[in-house]
């Protein structure tokens, strides 16, 4: 009776949004808030007549200081809770909550996210491709975060100091990304009015980070090799080479190797761009990672609007650690940023987390029945083109190339057929032509 008097008293809390938990002197559980809940990731029923202990473990005790740190573990998964204590006169104990932090520092490397194994190999790679000038190639499906490696890798080397310059090879037409890259001179084309330095120049001393270099055409690639094997340029319109002390960094979504072996991408400048390399792995194979991140684009998102912080609940965190992000990282940025403006509440609204899940299966599986049923009307024509007898295919042939030319004679030049031989099947197939 105690207990449900308690809870009556204590309805008005829920109220308030606040999460609270209420213990007493031997640790029990008594009350708990449906925030409190939400935040421990665990059923409000369940914390009922629990002792602390069970959720905050052994070393949970009554000499609790303010905004301690505690850790949870839930599912197998662990986070991290704020909680400050408040004593009653009734001998019962208050302990309000709020998330903690669930990033420590060592898991953040110049902006970029790594609670994860593969990750934490991936920030060791980018320390040891700091410490040289190699030409550095890094891999990874679009949106894994492949500018923010090069990024890290340029702040954390020697040339920091100096420009770290970008172009996506991929955002712009041939002559205008040759121009770009290594510059002109003044007369070198209608509109050349002046010299104008390409980005390897702008770079000198610093480093030229080359986006989607799967996509540079092939013409220019004999003009990247030799600014990376001998450190020289040579502007349009100019036939004496620049010299220019540049560490460059590329990146692509592509299979490289496939496009090697398929003639698209030079083999030599393959070599020479890919001395160390970092591969980002998808965010599927890392989902250690998600809430993290998440976390972090909140705290950035808040601080940039100063809204105040929001916070992830159960059922959110839920939600997005059920998907596994085509788009990786910026999909997940995209939700979380979303998610929060359409929160009318401290905590974020996991029904825009379902709707972008079914928006994108809808997408996937249009793009997919689009595919399929493209494949299936091939399929069809071939299977008819087997079906058809070699009589039927050379009447079509025939039929195709009077409608082409509109001359008997040409059509028999066509499909080299005198005269006589043409006119002679178009009778056997009946065809008729004025």
């Amino acid at each position: 009776m105690a207990i449900n008097a308690l809870q009556i008293d204590c309805r008005f809390l829920d109220a308030l949004s606040d999460a609270i938990l209420i213990y007493d002197k031997d640790l029990t559980i008594l009350y708990a808030s449906g925030p409190a809940a939400e935040i421990l990731g665990i059923e409000r029923e369940t914390l009922m007549l629990k002792n602390c202990k069970d959720i905050f473990g052994e070393d949970f005790s009554d000499e609790i200081q303010p905004h301690s740190i505690l850790e949870i573990k839930t599912d197998g998964s662990k986070r991290k809770v704020k909680v400050t204590k408040i004593v009653t006169p009734d001998n019962f104990n208050i302990l309000i909550i709020s998330p903690g932090p669930v990033i420590e520092n060592q898991d953040i490397l110049e902006g970029i996210v790594g609670v994860s194994k593969k990750m934490k190999e991936v920030f060791e790679l980018i320390k040891i491709a700091a410490r040289s000038d190699a030409p550095t190639l890094i891999t990874g499906e679009t949106g894994t975060g492949k500018e923010l490696v090069a990024e890290a890798i340029h702040k954390l080397s020697s040339r920091k100091e100096n420009l770290l310059v970008k172009i996506n090879c991929s955002a712009l037409p041939e002559n205008l990304l040759e121009s770009e890259l290594f510059g002109y001179k003044k007369g070198a084309f209608t509109g050349a009015d002046k010299d104008k330095p390409g980005k390897f120049e702008i770079a000198n001393s610093g480093t030229l980070f080359l986006d989607e270099i799967g996509d540079l055409p092939l013409s220019l690639q004999p003009k990247i090799l030799r600014a990376v094997e001998r450190g020289e340029i040579e502007k349009l319109g100019e036939t004496k080479p620049t010299k220019v002390n540049v560490r460059i960094i590329s990146a692509t979504n592509k299979d490289i190797e496939k496009e090697v072996s398929e003639g698209k991408f030079r083999p030599d400048l393959y070599f020479r761009i890919s001395v160390f390399r970092i591969h980002i792995p998808p965010l599927r194979e890392r989902k250690e990672d998600i809430i993290p991140i998440a976390e972090l684009v909140l705290e950035k998102i808040s601080k940039k609007y100063g809204l105040g912080r929001k916070f992830l609940t159960r059922r959110a965190i839920e939600e997005l650690m059920e998907w596994d992000y085509p788009g990786n990282v910026r999909e997940l940025e995209n939700i979380i940023e979303r998610a929060y403006f359409m929160s009318k509440t401290k905590n974020m609204n996991e029904d825009v987390i379902r709707e972008h899940k079914k928006l994108s299966k809808a997408i996937t599986n249009n793009n997919l029945n689009n595919e399929t049923n493209g494949k299936e009307e091939k399929n069809i024509e071939s299977i008819s083109d087997k079906l058809k007898s070699k009589s039927e295919i050379e009447k079509e042939k025939i039929l195709e190339s009077l409608i082409k030319h509109g001359s008997i004679s040409k059509a028999a030049k066509e499909l080299n057929m005198s005269r006589v031989t043409i006119w002679r099947k178009m009778k056997k197939y009946g065809i008729e032509w004025k």
